[in-house]
């Protein structure tokens, strides 16, 4: 191959590998968490009463388990349940990531669930 040439391949194969790495990093960066991911669900959060500031850990598998198993829609103003109280006042301490969007994911899944049924 004439040197000419190979400059020109090298360039447009750099080129490719660049904007292939550039799609992935967007697509990795906003795509946002797979929360069907065993990582995800093992994961750890830090979860706060509201009532009386007393904290605790919870996986968030855990957290989704418990939203899942709760009937109809969830009100997200009704926290998970303190182990000492039993009120249900706790929230993660990250409100808008780890319970306004997970409440909200839930209860469309539920949704779409009871039109699938016909309910």
């Amino acid at each position: 191959m004439a040197e000419g040439t190979k400059s020109k391949v090298t360039i447009a194969l750099a080129s490719v590998a660049v904007l292939l790495g550039g799609w992935l990093l967007v697509r990795s960066v906003f795509s946002g968490p797979d929360v069907g991911s065993v990582d995800y669900l093992q994961s750890d959060l830090t979860i706060k009463d509201s009532e009386t500031g007393e904290e605790w850990e919870m996986s968030r598998g855990k957290l989704e388990q418990e939203l899942y198993s709760r009937s109809g829609d969830i009100n997200p103003e009704e926290g998970l349940p303190n182990p000492t109280t039993g009120k249900p006042m706790g929230f993660p301490t990250n409100r808008a990531r780890d319970w306004d969007a997970v409440v909200e994911r839930i209860n469309a899944e539920k949704a779409h669930l009871r039109e699938k049924r016909g309910k």
